[in-house]
C-alpha cells in the first residue's frame, strides 16, 4: 500500500488461496488517496486506488441537566448539572481521534485558552479522569461527555433572569488525523432566578 506522498505505508504476503487482507490504519496516518499494489516476482499484476480519510462532524449536543439519563454511569447530580453530552459522527472512510472538546461564547464557563486538559471525560477510568483521546471508527458515531463544567452554576460569564437571557455558543472539537476543528454552534436561552435553578434551553442555530 503506497501512501499519498508516495512513500511505502504497509506491504503484506498473501498466501496461495488467499483473497482477502486486513492492514490495520489506525489514526496516526497521511489522509488521502492510497494505491493498492499486486505483485507477483517484482511485476505489477493488480492497482486500485482507494481513500482513506475520515469526516467528522458534531451531530448533537445535549446538557446533562435536561438529560441526566444519558450521562456516563455513575455520573452524579452534581456533573449532569455542569456538563454536556455531545454526539460525534465519522461519515468518512479513516479513523480518527478526538483529542480535545471546547466551549466558547454565552456558557456560564468558556474553556480558558490556556486550558491543558482534554475537556472529554474518560469513561474507561472510575476516578473521574480526563481521556487522551476518544477514537472514532469511519461509518461510525460516538458519545463524549464534557469533563470542564461549561454549564457550571459557579460560572460568570453568563447571567439567568426570569425575562430570559438569550445567547450563542460554539461547541468544538479537535481530532488527530483531520486537521481542522470541527465546530457547531447553538441558541441558547437562560430563565430563571439564577444558574442554580435555571431553565437552559439550546437549540442548533440554523
Amino acid at each position: 500500500m503506497i501512501r499519498p506522498d508516495g512513500e511505502l505505508f504497509a506491504e503484506r504476503i498473501i498466501s496461495t488461496g488467499s483473497s482477502r487482507e486486513t492492514i490495520e490504519i489506525g489514526t496516526d496516518y497521511q489522509p488521502g488517496e492510497y494505491e493498492i499494489l499486486g505483485l507477483e516476482d517484482g511485476e505489477e499484476h493488480a492497482r486500485e486506488s482507494i481513500v482513506i480519510e475520515p469526516d467528522v462532524q458534531i451531530t448533537d449536543l445535549r446538557l446533562g441537566r435536561n438529560h441526566p439519563e444519558a450521562m456516563y454511569e455513575g455520573a452524579s447530580d452534581r456533573e449532569a448539572q455542569r456538563e454536556a453530552i455531545v454526539t460525534i459522527e465519522n461519515t468518512g472512510t479513516g479513523s480518527d481521534e478526538v483529542t480535545r472538546l471546547e466551549f466558547s461564547g454565552d456558557v456560564p464557563r468558556p474553556t480558558p485558552d490556556d486550558y491543558e486538559e482534554s475537556g472529554i471525560y474518560d469513561t474507561e477510568n472510575d476516578i473521574g479522569r480526563y481521556a487522551d483521546g476518544v477514537t472514532v471508527a469511519p461509518d461510525s458515531e460516538i458519545v463524549i461527555y464534557s469533563q470542564s463544567m461549561p454549564f457550571s452554576p459557579a460560572g460568570d460569564h453568563v447571567s439567568c433572569s426570569p425575562e430570559t437571557t438569550e445567547g450563542e455558543f460554539a461547541t468544538i472539537i479537535e481530532t488527530a488525523v483531520q486537521g481542522e476543528n470541527t465546530a457547531a454552534t447553538y441558541n441558547v436561552t437562560y430563565t430563571g432566578e439564577d444558574l442554580l435553578e435555571c431553565e437552559i434551553e439550546v437549540e442548533v442555530k440554523a
